[in-house]
């Protein structure tokens, strides 16, 4: 009888967890929303992680080259203007403006004496070729109905810089050239000429 009463009580406890660890049961339908939660984390993180961002792949929307002659003066933005045909190229004996920026940073006025380049049988410099101290010269694409004569077809406005390139050899888009740039008290600076981009290209990343 003793038997039968322990045997009783030994189920009753494993009934009530008391005796044995009793399991306790999750609804399936709750694992299923952890896992996909768990998943739904890592796959964001990983794309993140691998991600590109539109700044990454952006680049300088400046056409032009900047050199620094010392402390005296710098040369911003300086470029070519794109060829105005269809080839992207300038052939030989053409007469190609240089379009730059000088900044005079000095106390002193300073001048621009000359312009060299291995691409040019001459560099014609018209007009006002002195910076006084502090100030900024620029030459612009106006340069461009300049003949091979050196005597430019339209007058110069007062004030105004012209750099133009007599090239002995075709100059191609995407091609850099060496141009040499001279000052009085500053000394001389070459520089990488690239050609701007061209026009139908602007605002594009």
């Amino acid at each position: 009888m003793d038997e039968y009463r322990r045997a009783g009580r030994a189920e009753a406890l494993g009934r009530t967890g008391y005796g044995y660890a009793c399991p306790v049961r999750v609804p399936l339908t709750v694992v299923a929303r952890l896992v996909a939660g768990c998943l739904a984390v890592l796959s964001l993180a990983g794309c993140a992680a691998g991600q590109i961002t539109q700044t990454d792949s952006q680049v300088s929307a400046v056409d032009g080259t900047s050199g620094d002659v010392g402390n005296a003066i710098a040369l911003r933005e300086v470029l070519i203007p794109y060829p105005p045909n269809q080839q992207g190229s300038y052939p030989a004996g053409s007469a190609i403006p240089v379009m730059l920026t000088i900044v005079n940073q000095t106390s002193s006025v300073d001048q621009l004496t000359a312009v060299t380049s291995p691409a040019a049988s001459q560099v014609l410099v018209l007009g006002s070729t002195q910076i006084p101290p502090g100030s900024t010269l620029s030459s612009a694409a106006s340069a461009v109905p300049v003949p091979v004569s050196g005597e430019p077809t339209s007058p110069l406005v007062s004030g105004e810089l012209r750099v133009v390139l007599i090239t002995t050899r075709p100059l191609h888009a995407g091609l850099d050239t060496p141009v040499t740039f001279q000052f009085r008290n500053a000394g001389t600076v070459t520089l990488p000429v690239p050609m701007a981009a061209p026009p139908s290209s602007a605002g594009q990343v």
